[in-house]
């Protein structure tokens, strides 16, 4: 059989089709026409669909010196890109300063994490500056914290230290302590001799590491719900804000006047008061951005830039019933400040949403979930979700404040006898003896007494306005959380509390919702639903203000500084808009309340909004 006597030229054939050869989306072939069962065997068609066709026409039985052009058309495929973190993880490719450090060779570094001492020490002996270093990165490190806060807080004594003040406070927190730590109330001490000291010096009296340092003292307070010595601490900041010519001209990549801002708002909500016009007005100017539809952003109820909730919807660590939940509870806020706007109350709509979002029936609880299949770490965020959202929606129809609503939206103890089934209270435990037998379970109306010495010693002396009789702080409980309950030591036995220790429906639902954010896992605070978390930490913050358990509320303060700082470095606008949201819901919420004074009769007359 002949051969092919002439080829065209692969040039040829690109004119003639009009190709480009570069272009890598079509896969070309030349294919010639014999008959040989040898070249049938090597360009016998693939059944792989992937793959080039092959074309025979009528011309090819003719001609043997024409070669047929195939043009692969690819299918597109269908591909979803992995969503980006919300926050990125902290020490990726960025040199810190404190490692430049090149330690000399032979020498051994030890168990110690700064064993050369390099970085600034704390005076107190009972400060470890090394562990609370390491407890700093680990609850509020992240890649934007070492590139715009820490390079600056690394440069000055006062600075670092106040970033160790943090790290104690929540340290305490987490820890359960009913009074603050020696570590904590000597790190406070010393911070504020050191800004004292360099208030003295007109050329740095309000420099932007003396207000850093100044704005890490008022979020350690706001962890520990010290409210005199944040009322001064607030107060003063906004003196050396105003002296240095307002928060425009603050400096740190502009991080610094943002995050005085949301941390002066949030201090606000907690309260339940008005914000202070100052951070109120760089608040709303700073508090809007553009996000591309696929963008990873701090969504909540209170914020959610978009027509719907993107990143939310799409997280996997959301379930459905939390998707829906969090879109009803979103409508009734939005409903709420209408109503409130436009002199409107409570339209047929709005109890509508109320009804669907305290109804168990629409929204069960995770006891009802767990009768129907095992709970994972997503059914219990959605139950922390479920709680808050009950709680913002009682407040919002009964037009009263959170902290009022807390009590109406607790849920009464009901226990049974006559069934076999443990009482509801008992899936609140902590998840190794949540899978034993029920009678292993301890009760939640049991208190924890302490005996360790080392609780009565965390009294540290200090200014007058924090004196306190440590005799009378010993004497009180500190905690009835089942979770102290089951990591108790020997030293930590348990006694049947009195009939007025018993907590009540305020401190059992508030205990409740911790029981369900622990169980969540806090890693990541919740990953790609920080935002959320943040909304029902804030909310729960401001709803415990006249709770008498002094370890829940200092709980869920210390989680909404935990997420606003995880947050606010790479997403400043979003969390300035959130708590800008937050304050129109408290201001909403007193309006009913307010009372004018001033009427020709001498009289006090309500106001309503």
């Amino acid at each position: 059989m002949s051969r092919l006597n002439t080829v065209p030229s692969s040039s040829d054939v690109w004119s003639q089709t009009g190709i480009d050869p570069d272009d890598s989306s079509t896969v070309l072939s030349t294919i010639p026409t014999t008959a040989s069962e040898h070249s049938e065997s090597i360009y016998q068609p693939t059944k792989n669909p992937r793959e080039t066709p092959f074309i025979e026409t009528e011309d090819d039985q003719q001609s043997p010196r024409k070669c047929v052009l195939v043009v692969n058309q690819q299918r597109p495929r269908d591909f979803i890109l992995p969503a980006a973190p919300i926050v990125v993880p902290i020490r990726q490719g960025i040199p810190l300063p404190y490692d430049e450090y090149v330690p000399q060779p032979f020498v051994s570094i030890g168990k110690s994490i700064d064993p050369f001492r390099t970085m600034f020490q704390a005076q107190h002996p009972g400060v470890s500056v090394e562990e609370l270093k390491f407890h700093c990165s680990r609850y509020f490190g992240t890649r934007s914290l070492g590139r715009y806060w820490i390079p600056t807080a690394l440069s000055h004594p006062h600075t670092f230290l106040g970033t160790l003040c943090l790290a104690t406070a929540y340290h305490d927190v987490m820890n359960e302590l009913s009074l603050e730590s020696v570590q904590t109330i000597a790190l406070r001490q010393e911070v504020i001799h050191l800004v004292g000291r360099n208030m003295q010096i007109p050329e740095v009296s309000v420099s932007d590491h003396n207000i850093m340092a100044v704005i890490q003292l008022i979020i350690s307070e706001f962890i520990g719900r010290e409210e005199s010595g944040l009322t001064w601490h607030e107060r003063g900041l906004e003196t050396m804000v105003e002296q240095r010519g307002g928060l425009a001209q603050l400096g740190v990549h502009g991080r610094l006047a943002s995050s005085i801002t949301w941390v002066s708002l949030a201090n606000a909500v907690i309260r339940e008061e008005p914000p202070r016009t100052i951070y109120l007005e760089y608040g709303t100017a700073n508090s809007t951005k553009h996000y591309q539809p696929t963008a990873t952003i701090p969504e909540s109820p209170v914020y959610c830039p978009r027509s719907s909730f993107n990143t939310v919807h799409g997280s996997q660590r959301c379930t459905s019933k939390a998707k829906e939940l969090l879109s009803d509870i979103r409508m009734m806020i939005d409903i709420f400040l209408h109503e409130t706007k436009s002199t409107r109350r409570n339209s047929q709509t709005l109890m509508n949403l109320y009804n669907k979002v305290t109804s168990t029936e629409e929204y069960p609880t995770v006891i009802e979930i767990r009768r129907r299949q095992v709970l994972t770490e997503h059914d219990w965020k959605y139950e922390a979700i479920r709680i808050a959202s009950a709680i913002q929606a009682t407040a919002i129809i009964l037009r009263i404040p959170l902290s009022d609503a807390l009590s109406h939206a607790a849920e009464p103890r009901k226990y049974s006898t006559a069934s076999n089934e443990p009482p509801s209270d008992a899936l609140y435990a902590s998840p190794s003896e949540h899978d034993n037998h029920t009678e292993d379970i301890i009760s939640p109306s049991l208190s924890v007494y302490s005996t360790n010495p080392a609780i009565a010693q965390s009294y540290f002396p200090n200014t007058g306005h924090r004196s306190q009789t440590p005799s009378s702080s010993a004497q009180r409980p500190l905690s009835s959380t089942t979770t102290t309950a089951m990591s108790s030591t020997p030293d930590q036995p348990f006694f049947p509390p009195t009939p007025t220790q018993l907590p009540n429906n305020t401190t059992t639902l508030l205990q409740k919702l911790r029981t369900a954010i622990e169980h969540s896992n806090m890693s990541e605070c919740w990953s790609d639903m920080a935002g959320v978390l943040l909304w029902v930490c804030i909310t729960v913050g401001a709803a415990s203000k006249n709770s008498e358990s002094k370890v829940l509320k200092r709980y869920f303060s210390a989680l909404t500084m935990r997420a606003g700082i995880m947050l606010c470095f790479e997403h400043p606008e979003a969390i300035n808009a959130t708590m800008l949201r937050m304050c129109e819901i408290v201001e909403a919420l007193a309006a009913d309340n307010r009372v004018e004074l001033g009427s020709d009769d001498g009289k006090a007359k309500k106001r309503r909004m």
